[in-house]
């Protein structure tokens, strides 16, 4: 069973239409589609903003949440090493329609397309930095941040539905990524949900991250962003950086225990293999490569750290 919604497409001119409704100052309008994600339609205006349709009320929930997280990050003057989306408008929703939102357009493409796929290896010490100013705010109620009631990181949830999703991609997957998968969940323990203790983005991975110029530029798509666990960001490490480069990665972030990194690890996984589902259904081949570099990555550090 696919976890996003098809749904019926929001053409262009649907769009245009709403957004010119809501914000006749933005007018004349140049819209064009810029992605599609798991719950959302998502165009540019005028080449300086991006608008958030939502495909159904899940993608409605992160929608606002998104907004909600993005202006406080800029109302208490958080500074990341990257270009973050800044809000800029919300309409109500009207006649039964969502809500829908636009910030500031952040320029280049998603991660994804790169070839190169160890590029995050240029940018170690400010992803890093970026982990550890979101891991290190000071939070309080006026947040609101969700909990993770989703359970990202319990093996006891997720490793069922990984095996599911290996069962659906066992055609389509490279063989040799395949049987390090189907090794590591046959090998891994159960495990509940850890606490949560920081703000985490919770979705970092190559399709929600933007390059530029063959550089990591920016960080979009806060909508899975709440009160979690750091390994739920970290998992990038361990998906998408270099093993090379670990160790200048937590210089700059500060050390982790064992359980952070087997969460982290185990995140990644999960993450790639459930990307690469989507992918697959798409046809986004440049998704999928990444997401099985990915996978790949993410088990041999594990296969290794067991042998230090």
């Amino acid at each position: 069973m696919k976890d996003w919604d098809e749904g019926k497409p929001m053409t262009e001119k649907e769009a245009e239409t709403r957004i010119a409704r809501a914000f006749p100052e933005l007018g004349p309008l140049e819209v064009r589609t810029a992605g599609t994600g798991f719950d959302t339609f998502v165009f540019q205006v005028n080449e300086q903003y991006v608008f958030r349709f939502p495909r159904q009320e899940k993608g409605k929930w992160a929608m606002e949440n998104e907004n909600r997280i993005l202006h406080r990050l800029w109302e208490e003057g958080v500074q990341l090493p990257f270009d973050v989306p800044q809000p800029q408008f919300y309409a109500p929703g009207e006649d039964g329609a969502f809500p829908f939102v636009g910030f500031s357009y952040v320029p280049g493409h998603e991660l994804a397309e790169e070839k190169n796929v160890d590029l995050l290896g240029f940018h170690t010490e400010a992803l890093a930095e970026m982990m550890k100013q979101l891991h290190t705010i000071e939070l309080d109620d006026s947040w609101q941040l969700p909990e993770d009631e989703l359970l990202r990181l319990s093996s006891k949830k997720r490793r069922p539905m990984l095996l599911e999703y290996l069962d659906e991609l066992k055609e389509v997957c490279d063989p040799r990524t395949r049987e390090l998968l189907e090794m590591y969940l046959y090998h891994i323990p159960e495990w509940e949900n850890p606490p949560s203790s920081v703000l985490v983005h919770g979705d970092l991975h190559p399709k929600n991250l933007i390059a530029r110029e063959g550089r990591l530029s920016g960080v979009i798509d806060w909508g899975d962003a709440h009160y979690g666990h750091p390994a739920s960001d970290l998992a990038l490490v361990f998906q998408a950086l270099p093993a090379a480069e670990h160790d200048r990665f937590f210089e700059r972030y500060g050390a982790i225990d064992e359980e952070t990194k087997q969460l982290a690890v185990f995140k990644a996984v999960f993450v790639s293999t459930a990307l690469a589902r989507y992918a697959v259904h798409y046809g986004e081949d440049h998704v999928r490569r990444w997401c099985e570099a990915g996978v790949r990555r993410a088990i041999q550090f594990w296969q290794e750290d067991a042998l230090r």
